[in-house]
């Protein structure tokens, strides 16, 4: 197997355009109608966050030892109206790209404002993913968010091939964010492919990092 500077880069750039296609959705998908979802409420003797309290931002590192490679790609334009199905107001969205020791690749798309829907969002970004250049070897399914900022959050796990790459992906969509963090390794095992409750892990640290108040 070819394991030189061309390959790596086919590589990397596959990767980072199927995560910019992701944030795109995330902050602009147009299509469903929004499903009924309760809004953030009341959980035990303190509050959640109030709508629209929360963003993204992309760290210089981030948990498992994974370093930015250059600066996030970051949109703050607001859409004209009507907002991305699923969201009252949106804020913004990022596109940002990390590497470990190991070579390992992993990039992310987010985007953030008062969402309302966190179901619409996911269906939307999930059918953005379906493409005739992978093959799904793991479909998408749910794990347990443990979300911090919103008890309705969801997360969801799978991973696909495509050329010489495996990609495992996780999605979570609360009412203050959504976005995608995909792990890239060679389908020889360099490095190993994360199974779901590894990504998942490793997706609900890195979600925790990255949210921050606005």
């Amino acid at each position: 197997m070819k394991t030189g500077v061309g390959v790596r880069v086919v590589r990397r750039v596959s990767v980072v355009g199927a995560a910019m296609l992701l944030a795109g959705v995330l902050a602009g998908c147009r299509d469903g109608s929004p499903s009924p979802r309760a809004a953030p409420t009341e959980t035990g003797s303190s509050a959640v966050a109030a709508p629209g309290s929360l963003r993204l931002t992309a760290p210089e590192s981030l948990p498992g030892g994974y370093r930015a490679q250059g600066p996030a790609k970051v949109v703050t334009d607001h859409p004209s109206d009507p907002q991305p199905a699923g969201y009252k107001s949106f804020d913004g969205s990022l596109v940002a790209k990390y590497t470990d020791d190991s070579d390992g690749t992993l990039t992310i798309g987010g985007a953030w404002g008062t969402i309302t829907d966190p179901d619409t969002v996911a269906a939307s970004a999930t059918a953005a993913m379906q493409s005739p250049r992978h093959t799904w070897t793991r479909p998408l399914a749910d794990a347990d968010a443990r979300d911090p900022h919103d008890p309705h959050s969801s997360l969801k796990c799978g991973a696909s091939t495509e050329a010489m790459i495996v990609m495992t992906t996780c999605l979570w969509a609360n009412h203050y964010t959504a976005g995608s963090v995909t792990f890239t390794a060679w389908v020889d095992g360099r490095p190993a492919p994360l199974d779901q409750a590894d990504a998942a892990e490793r997706t609900r640290r890195i979600r925790d990092t990255m949210t921050i108040p606005t």
